[in-house]
């Protein structure tokens, strides 16, 4: 059955349900999403929880890759599958340049955007998955990319209700795993 993505009353199209057909193919269209990973920091008393392999005195994890809890985090996370739309933002584009003390540097964003009811936060960190060629994840699953989010940009409309999040991440920062 045909689901409305425009309001009863006013016929003003409904960005959420939008959001669902386009990106998610929700009403038998083609689906645009993929699936990524969201790392979650795990939180205790609203405060990110320290892995014990964190050095007392230099707030340090041990080593960068040989703790098996946090993977050289320095804090213990949840992941989660996820699905969102990404596109890659180049900085030609987008007029993106950070002053530097010795000069302009151009910075290329990959946006992220999501269900208004994802939950993400500055903590948290965007893994994108080695995907097949036809989108699927690959199985065993392999980490191709981690992002941090730089802005997490919440849309609003219809009397200030969630619509879609997007949440950008820079390039330059990314962390892309061996091979």
């Amino acid at each position: 059955m045909f689901k409305r993505t425009f309001h009863v009353v006013n016929r003003e199209k409904d960005l959420r349900r939008t959001f669902d057909d386009f990106i998610l193919g929700k009403s038998g269209g083609i689906k645009h999403a993929h699936k990524v990973l969201i790392r979650r920091a795990r939180l205790k008393d609203d405060k990110v929880l320290k892995c014990k392999c964190v050095d007392f005195l230099t707030d340090e994890s041990a080593t960068e890759t040989s703790c098996n809890y946090c993977l050289g985090e320095k804090y213990i996370w949840d992941e989660e599958f996820t699905e969102c739309y990404s596109m890659l933002k180049d900085s030609t584009l987008s007029s993106k340049i950070r002053k530097r003390e010795f000069g302009e540097l151009k910075v290329s964003y990959r946006t992220f955007y999501f269900r208004y009811d994802t939950k993400i936060d500055y903590n948290d960190k965007i893994i994108m998955m080695k995907l097949d060629l036809e989108g699927k994840v690959m199985i065993p699953y392999k980490r191709e990319v981690i992002y941090r989010p730089e802005t997490i940009q919440v849309y609003r409309s219809d009397f200030g209700r969630v619509e879609y999040i997007a949440v950008h991440c820079r390039e330059d920062q990314a962390i892309r795993l061996e091979k």
